[in-house]
């Protein structure tokens, strides 16, 4: 608590030399305490006290001087993710009301694809090959220093940043799949379905599955979706944050991990092929899926309107049919 600050800093002459803390002994510093925050925060049954008083503020001036994480977007990028976001929510507002709404099996099954989609990318994206590839080398990069700096990259940016760090991703995911698909009702109800869940289902799920201690009070049901396996649990997440950080991929709910650890371990890991299988379904998993399931309802159907219950007859035919 008394400690300077943790960035580089010189004391007066000490026998003829300046005494210098260099930034990167800081960070090494305070990686040791970012883990066990850590290990307190996410494991159970740690001993010691409960939390490490290192201010917000503190980790991230260090992390700024160091050059080690980047936590700030312009300020028109900022307002133009924040636009975003509203966009999006209007979007969800008006297929809950009027639809045409996807229906159930088709919003589960996008909710479980989700998590095999996230594992794919973030096991790419753990790999240092992936740093030295143009594009996606600056993504890379924050997904491993995220390693070493657990909670500063996750509670230290706040939800809303994170969300924020998706909507490049989100854009171009969007004209692949217009580009790739028929461009019809179905085509959009299932671009929402893989906006909501693979952009801010990982968000969500990463972001509480490291501040579980958040979750109270109101928030206290996404305790309940974690331990029911719905939402990443942070006990099942915390394994993939031990060395060599080679199993645990999914970030939604982790229920594909299971399938893929043998896939994704370093024994049968090709990186140039799980990469390239990502790229395949970035551009190309709209226009596949949507061949294999039954179109959504077209019928405009208001909630507060008679035809409500005829559209939710047709969803669930639909699944019936399936």
């Amino acid at each position: 608590r008394n400690r300077p600050p943790l960035h580089v800093l010189a004391t007066p002459v000490h026998q003829g030399r300046p005494r210098v803390l260099e930034s990167s002994r800081a960070v090494a510093s305070l990686r040791r305490r970012s883990r066990f925050c850590l290990f307190c925060v996410m494991g159970k049954g740690a001993q010691g006290p409960k939390k490490v008083k290192v201010g917000k503020e503190e980790r991230l001036e260090a992390l700024r001087a160091a050059g080690t994480v980047t936590v700030s977007n312009s300020q028109l990028y900022t307002y133009f993710c924040n636009l975003h976001h509203v966009g999006m929510a209007a979007w969800v507002l008006y297929v809950v009301l009027f639809g045409p709404r996807p229906y159930l099996l088709m919003t589960v099954g996008m909710f479980l694809y989700s998590d095999m989609y996230s594992a794919l990318l973030h096991s790419v994206l753990d790999d240092k090959k992936a740093l030295n590839i143009p594009g996606i080398a600056p993504v890379a990069k924050g997904f491993q220093e995220h390693h070493d700096f657990p909670q500063e990259t996750t509670s230290g940016k706040g939800l809303l940043v994170l969300c924020s760090d998706t909507v490049r991703i989100q854009w171009i995911v969007m004209c692949c799949s217009l580009a790739a698909g028929k461009r019809d009702e179905t085509t959009w109800a299932l671009i929402l379905c893989k906006q909501l869940c693979c952009a801010y289902g990982t968000q969500f799920g990463h972001y509480y599955a490291h501040n579980r201690h958040l979750c109270v009070g109101m928030l206290k049901p996404l305790a309940w979706l974690q331990d029911a396996h719905i939402l990443l649990p942070p006990a099942h997440h915390w394994n993939h944050h031990k060395a060599p950080y080679n199993k645990n991929f999914g970030i939604v709910s982790g229920l594909s991990n299971p399938a893929l650890n043998p896939i994704l371990h370093p024994d049968h890991y090709q990186f140039y092929v799980i990469l390239a299988l990502w790229c395949f379904f970035t551009i190309f998993d709209v226009a596949i899926i949507e061949q294999f399931v039954p179109p959504v309802d077209t019928a405009p159907a208001s909630l507060f309107s008679s035809s409500l219950f005829a559209s939710m007859s047709t969803m669930v035919n639909n699944t019936i049919e399936l």
